[in-house]
């Protein structure tokens, strides 16, 4: 009883932190993790949901105004497969933490959109712009502005010239003052009306 009790107690604890440090952006937790491990932008939304495994080198960086699906996981976990077993011997059978091997950092860059159930392995760095569909496994880089699903890169949201043009914008710069004043310029398709605007001249870095 006074176990669930004070489960309860740290889980409370817990989200309030998480709350304190987040309160930027519309982010939220269903489970217990380490917190000081994720770093979130202004304005992104979404359940964050990482499996992290005592690793050192785990770390998750999400961008400003990202769009995390629902069912996403960070995974940071690999199996070492070089040895005679890939069974975590040290955690089920010794009863130790186990600190599994990880290819590192999750890296999320600004205006990411993650679609619905996806899962992001450890060492990945999906960049600005770039969309993922609902139900891929992500287990490469993404470039900037392309849009990946079925387990390949199906196309890219814009042309070259005007991926490189789009590149130039700070996130951080965009404020809620911002999007009200140009909510017709945001909302409307991507034109050269949008690269000659004052709006564009002032998020560039």
């Amino acid at each position: 009883m006074w176990n669930c009790l004070f489960k309860k107690i740290k889980w409370i604890r817990l989200r309030r932190e998480w709350y304190r440090k987040n309160s930027h952006n519309h982010c939220a937790i269903q489970k217990p993790f380490d917190i000081t491990k994720v770093t979130i932008g202004k304005e992104t939304y979404g359940m964050i949901n990482p499996y992290f495994y005592h690793n050192p080198d785990e770390k998750l960086v999400i961008g400003s105004y990202c769009s995390i699906g629902e069912g996403t996981r960070f995974v940071f976990s690999e199996h070492d497969y070089s040895r005679f077993s890939t069974f975590p011997f040290q955690e089920f059978v010794l009863g130790e933490k186990e600190r599994n091997p990880t290819k590192g950092p999750i890296i999320l860059e600004d205006d990411v959109w993650i679609g619905m159930n996806c899962m992001i392995l450890s060492g990945v760095v999906i960049h600005q712009g770039a969309v993922i569909g609902a139900g891929s496994v992500v287990a490469k880089d993404i470039p900037p502005y392309a849009i990946y699903a079925g387990g390949k890169i199906v196309k890219y949201r814009f042309d070259e010239g005007t991926i490189e043009k789009l590149l130039k914008i700070d996130y951080n710069k965009l404020e809620k003052e911002d999007v009200a004043e140009n909510r017709n310029l945001i909302y409307q398709t991507l034109d050269r009306h949008f690269f000659d605007s004052e709006l564009y001249f002032k998020l560039c870095r």
